[in-house]
């Protein structure tokens, strides 16, 4: 009786994490930003799709970004700014994983694009097991992107110095896609 419960629960829960995280739009690519580690947590960073702001939170979270397939330049910024260009492929799912540093007066980010190959996925898996994805209303972004207008100039500037100095910018394969049985995490 107790190993059907058990497997009952566990049904549940995979096929609720299935419903949030497997649905893609037609026709779209998913790109997942988690931020799995507390450290820096009361800070604020603040995620773009090239010119877009796509969202910004604090702490342990995550969200779930939908876009067109192709060419993608991803960004964060906090302290500094981190960049990710992806080519993304449609009804695909992706995961740039949001890694918060010490900075000098507050929390520095990095993104990491994550290759599920030789990438530690349990942090994450934990995270989107325990919480639900960030959900931004238009309202709000419309708001962000009126007040991150200067930020987004010089984001741009910084990536083109960057650019034009060689340094290498991390890359988000079209092959570096997730399933959802991926995101799901199992205790061994």
């Amino acid at each position: 009786m107790k190993k059907r419960v058990f497997l009952l629960l566990l049904l549940a829960q995979t096929t609720l994490l299935f419903s949030q995280t497997d649905s893609i739009s037609e026709g779209r690519a998913a790109v997942y930003f988690t931020r799995s580690s507390g450290l820096g947590g009361l800070v604020n960073f603040t995620y773009f799709d090239g010119k877009k702001v796509i969202g910004k939170f604090n702490g342990s979270k995550y969200m779930k970004y939908e876009c067109e397939p192709g060419k993608h330049l991803f960004w964060a910024r906090s302290e500094n700014k981190s960049f990710v260009e992806a080519e993304l492929l449609g009804g695909k799912t992706y995961i740039i994983d949001v890694i918060p540093t010490l900075g000098g007066l507050k929390a520095s980010v990095i993104l990491t694009p994550v290759d599920k190959n030789n990438y530690k996925l349990k942090p994450i898996q934990k995270l989107l097991e325990k919480k639900d994805a960030e959900i931004f209303e238009k309202d709000e972004l419309d708001a962000l992107q009126l007040e991150m207008a200067d930020v987004i100039v010089r984001g741009f500037e910084k990536y083109n110095e960057l650019k034009e100095k060689g340094k290498n910018i991390p890359i988000l394969l079209p092959s570096m896609t997730v399933e959802a049985s991926d995101l799901i995490y199992v205790k061994k």
